[in-house]
């Protein structure tokens, strides 16, 4: 099964563009077009930089809060 997707989750505050960076790291190096990154909240840098990689590498990284993954609506969408 080559069909998988990572996750990151961090336990701090807000996740901020180091966070980021590290996980598009990762992605790269498994060669992964789509990952979900779970926090609690996202700095401005978080939330650009994962846009950036969008443009740059064609790769999405979903950004989930803990309160989003909690919303039964949102969840449904997920599944």
């Amino acid at each position: 099964m080559d069909e998988w997707y990572p996750i990151q989750a961090k336990q701090q505050e807000k996740v901020g563009r180091p966070d980021v960076d590290m996980f598009e790291t990762a992605m790269r190096r498994t060669k992964r077009k789509k990952g979900f990154f779970v926090g609690f909240d996202f700095s401005h840098d978080a939330l650009t930089e994962i846009s950036a990689f969008f443009k740059r590498e064609h790769s999405v990284i979903v950004p989930l809060t803990v309160r989003e993954i909690l919303d039964e609506q949102i969840a449904q969408k997920l599944a």
